[in-house]
């Protein structure tokens, strides 16, 4: 995601923000009708453990299920966008496999209910959490700036050491430290951090609202997301090869 000299990183700080809120969406879906998140593999690795503990060995077997198809997707998409260097083939990637999860569910899934039998569950829970792992991998930078869209743990912790650090160098210019020289601040993305942790919140709070409602046709928004931020991203790129 690192933008060309001589163009803005604007329009894709806009467009990692957009990724973030599907991030959101598919993790909350994931959770209310599968068990466990599909982003977040700190949380899956605590219930893996407390599964072992307990000796549940299908909840065990759904969590490593899990953490090895996010790791897969993320090998996939760094792949992906190592080998073509393009964002929008990559989160086409993404986009297809969540559509594929759709269609399990519609088929095998949709007809019994909200409640999804365990062999359908297995399939379900490893698309969506590959699909988080793609573009876990896809975008992992804008311009000097390093981001997660899938996950805000790092995030939270950016805004929090980025703001102490923002004091300390005030309280050292205004001679708060003696025999110390004045500090200047580094270049800080908390502007983009805190966007991205209130997105990841929003996609979150749609993701529970649609998931009562429509289930996994829920699934469909984060999609359209993803093409639109395709189709941007193309876009983007188009503007960056006429000015270079």
């Amino acid at each position: 995601m690192a933008t060309a000299s001589g163009v803005s990183a604007t329009p894709r700080k806009r467009l990692v923000l957009l990724l973030a809120g599907a991030a959101g969406c598919l993790d909350a879906v994931g959770y209310l009708m599968l068990g466990l998140f599909t982003a977040n593999m700190t949380g899956n690795t605590i219930l893996l453990g407390l599964s072992v503990g307990r000796q549940a060995w299908p909840d065990a077997l759904r969590d490593v299920l899990a953490i090895a198809a996010f790791v897969a997707g993320a090998g996939a998409g760094t792949l992906v966008v190592s080998s073509l260097r393009r964002l929008d083939q990559c989160l086409g990637l993404e986009a297809v496999v969540l559509v594929a999860a759709v269609a399990v569910w519609l088929v095998y899934g949709a007809p019994r209910g909200r409640i999804v039998e365990p062999a359908i569950a297995h399939w379900l829970v490893a698309l969506l959490a590959a699909a988080m792992g793609i573009q876990s991998a896809a975008v992992r930078r804008v311009g000097e700036q390093r981001v997660a869209t899938t996950y805000v743990t790092g995030t939270l912790t950016t805004v929090a050491t980025d703001a102490a650090g923002d004091l300390l160098a005030r309280w050292n210019r205004r001679g708060g430290r003696a025999g110390r020289p004045p500090a200047k601040p580094a270049p800080r993305g908390t502007a983009l951090s805190v966007g991205l942790w209130v997105v990841y919140l929003f996609g979150a709070l749609v993701g529970g609202f649609a998931e009562q409602r429509w289930s996994l046709w829920a699934v469909v928004a984060p999609i359209a997301v993803l093409g639109g931020v395709m189709a941007a991203d193309a876009a983007h790129r188009s503007k960056e090869a006429e000015i270079q």
